[in-house]
């Protein structure tokens, strides 16, 4: 019962929010990047945060390097874990494809292995990877 209501609770939050209360780092960065409103939409969002050690990397990024980066980690729609389909391409916001694959019930995300998994929040839903996406050439 206490699991369903916490649960609940952090469902009411927007995906900014919860990112303000669990990776400050993330939520600097998210706020320098200019992506706290995209983050704060009734938009649904899922939202492949990258490590603190990836994240530590791009800390003196200017705000355009920050954008251009952190846009590769978030796909429009909700994906939980389960909705993750091996071989499935997702289209990221800054126009990048990313891999699914699924591998002895580890879930790779265009070579990165996603470390947690299922956040939910009121406009979609936040993983942590186990690393960064490596910037690729756009898709048209």
């Amino acid at each position: 019962m206490a699991e369903a209501l916490a649960s609940s609770k952090v469902a009411r939050l927007s995906l900014a929010e919860g990112i303000a209360q669990k990776d400050r780092l993330l939520l600097d960065l998210v706020t320098k990047a200019g992506l706290m409103p995209v983050l704060s939409s009734g938009e649904e969002l899922t939202f492949f945060a990258p490590s603190a050690q990836a994240l530590a990397l791009h800390q003196n990024d200017s705000p355009d390097q920050l954008r251009s980066f952190l846009e590769q980690h978030i796909v429009k729609g909700t994906f939980t874990k389960e909705a993750l389909r091996d071989g499935a391409d997702l289209k990221t916001l800054s126009g990048t494809n990313l891999r699914i694959c699924k591998k002895k019930g580890a879930v790779l995300v265009s070579g990165v292995r996603l470390k947690e998994t299922d956040q939910l929040y009121a406009n979609g839903v936040w993983h942590r990877l186990n690393g960064a996406f490596q910037p690729e050439t756009p898709t048209l």
